[in-house]
């Protein structure tokens, strides 16, 4: 494959990972709660996102104060059938503001890893059409899960200027209410992931 279209393709990627945290950015720090569709809510001349393979992409975010937490929780779905990105955020809103750049960094890897489905997806990578697995394990084991969160947390080690294996065992210790591993499997994960890598 061309040099020059493998750049271009990248570029493009990059512009809407960016558009996208920008516009989540903007509707967090001017609403509280709520459900918003992106980028219609930011500019209502403009339907969805474009972006190659996917005809319509739309994001709709899902804010909630939530002052039983510390900080904020994020995460993200996509919807393949639908050309949507599920934007889930929960936070605390005593320390709204101090977030934000923490939350964008957050961000970032959540739509790197959603952008990633959808050029698997239009690709043909690997087959997605498959039932979601429930089993935390298997789900996180899955090749198409694997390959998404390396870029993801590549993304992310980037623009952190942070190595990539501190920013994965990070991740997973931070976020165990949400991937719902042990320890071990937990472990397990990270290890395929920076094999992957």
């Amino acid at each position: 494959m061309d040099s020059n279209f493998l750049l271009l393709e990248d570029n493009r990627r990059r512009d809407l990972i960016r558009a996208i945290v920008r516009d989540i950015i903007k509707t967090y720090k001017a609403e509280d709660d709520g459900e918003f569709y992106l980028p219609m809510y930011i500019n209502d001349d403009i339907d969805f996102y474009e972006f190659p393979g996917i005809e319509e992409l739309v994001v709709v975010l899902e804010t909630e104060m939530n002052e039983d937490i510390e900080s904020f929780k994020a995460d993200a779905n996509f919807f393949r059938n639908d050309g949507i990105i599920q934007v889930i955020l929960e936070y605390n809103p005593t320390v709204k503001e101090k977030i934000i750049y923490d939350l964008v960094g957050e961000l970032n890897e959540l739509i790197a890893h959603e952008v990633r489905h959808i050029d698997q997806r239009t690709k043909g990578m690997y087959n997605l059409d498959v039932p979601k697995e429930k089993d935390p394990y298997k789900y996180y084991t899955q090749p198409h899960e694997i390959d998404a969160q390396v870029f993801g947390f590549k993304r992310l080690a980037r623009l952190t200027k942070t190595p990539l294996d501190v920013i994965v065992k990070r991740w997973f210790k931070t976020h165990k209410d949400l991937h719902q591993l042990s320890d071990q499997e937990a472990q397990d994960v990270i290890t395929k992931i920076l094999n992957h890598s």
